[in-house]
């Protein structure tokens, strides 16, 4: 059965099952290497030189099968834990395709960018993003801003990080609102590694108007 995960940071999407110990199997150390598996890739060439070393050689007819094997066997698990650690969100069948549909085509360069773009990534463009429908109330890593003008800036770099910009009470936006609180947690990770905004996350209620601080 095969798992998806996304990385909140630019929405994209990797499977984890499917031909994956195929892969293991054929091309080996090389696989682990083009994952990002790199701790595994050394643990891989230790494994298998160290043997044929200690066994002057011959035992490399050894070692290279029964290093495929095991990681064949536990490529699913290696890659599911590695994306967990580096932040990515699990997401079900339908929700990946949804993030296909996120997507759009530059209209200067037709390269494909999110929809809620405001400047191309590849030839730098300004463009209109395509308003999608919004949730009224969820989770939010929302930024205090001092006047007007920071919280014009602080719009335009949650935008350019490709996050759904909210307005919050006062002077303060966010990014949101999202179903889960791990999607926000994400958000805020993003604004913090980007564009270097500070957030907390903060649950917006649109019926009462009150988005209370949430401890971790």
């Amino acid at each position: 059965m095969e798992r998806a995960f996304r990385n909140p940071a630019n929405g994209h999407t990797e499977s984890v099952g499917g031909m994956s110990w195929l892969a293991v199997v054929v091309f080996g150390a090389l696989y682990l290497a083009y994952k990002g598996l790199w701790g595994h890739f050394f643990i891989w060439l230790l494994l298998v030189g160290g043997f044929s070393i200690l066994t002057g050689g011959p035992g490399l007819i050894i070692a290279l099968p029964l290093a495929s094997i095991g990681y064949a066997i536990g490529i699913n698990g290696i890659l599911t834990n590695s994306y967990l650690r580096k932040g990515w969100v699990e997401v079900s069948g339908n929700s990946a395709g949804a993030q296909n549909s996120d997507l759009r085509d530059c209209p200067l360069c037709a390269e494909t960018i999110k929809k809620a773009a405001v400047k191309c990534k590849h030839c730098g463009a300004d463009v209109e993003p395509v308003v999608a429908p919004r949730l009224k109330n969820g989770w939010v890593a929302s930024t205090s801003c001092c006047d007007e003008e920071e919280q014009q800036r602080t719009i335009e770099a949650i935008a350019s990080a490709g996050l759904p910009v909210v307005s919050m009470i006062g002077l303060a936006v966010g990014a949101g609102p999202f179903e889960t609180k791990e999607e926000a947690k994400q958000a805020l990770i993003t604004m913090r590694d980007g564009p270097r905004l500070f957030s907390e996350i903060v649950y917006r209620d649109s019926v009462s108007g009150k988005y209370p601080p949430i401890a971790d």
